[in-house]
């Protein structure tokens, strides 16, 4: 991605930001189809509740990290179509969330998580640093903290000082 991506509005160009969008939506509709058919599948398998738990766990990772993605970037058209301003999007609630759940390194060797769900894994995790540097593009180094985490990590800190 090229700084010509931007338009000069500080937005994204329109073209880029709905191929961005659409390949999004293939990954997002490829992830979904495939934990379709990996959750019934899985059913009739015997594995351990751990495995099972673990697998549950970082299906839902995936999921979270598409979610984020696939918001942020209906956020980016709604501003472009003029429905929202860029400055409304630079709120908390219309950012690019969820960091620490997305891109937690995940050790796909240690549970024996299926092959084809490690690259899909992957691949949302690359596409969710994708849209941060995007994110980076439009809104700046302004990283927005989450006073839900802030709040959590006082309480973290207060108790191992204790």
């Amino acid at each position: 991605m090229k700084q010509p991506d931007i338009n000069e509005n500080g937005l994204l160009d329109t073209r880029f930001l709905e191929k961005s969008y659409q390949e999004a939506m293939e990954l997002t509709q490829a992830v979904a189809s495939y934990l379709e058919v990996e959750n019934a599948q899985l059913k009739d398998s015997d594995l351990t509740v751990g495995k099972e738990i673990y697998y549950a766990s970082e299906s839902m990772r995936v999921s979270t990290c598409l979610m984020q993605v696939m918001s942020w970037f209906l956020v980016q058209k709604g501003v472009a179509a003029g429905e929202i301003t860029k400055e409304q999007a630079q709120s908390l609630k219309f950012r690019l969330g969820a960091m620490d759940i997305c891109l937690a390194e995940v050790d796909s060797n240690k549970k024996h998580l299926p092959e084809k769900f490690v690259e899909f894994l992957k691949k949302s995790q690359d596409l969710y640093r994708q849209v941060a540097r995007m994110d980076k593009m439009v809104y700046g180094d302004n990283e927005v903290t989450n006073p839900v985490h802030e709040l959590f990590s006082l309480i973290q800190n207060t108790d191992s000082s204790e």
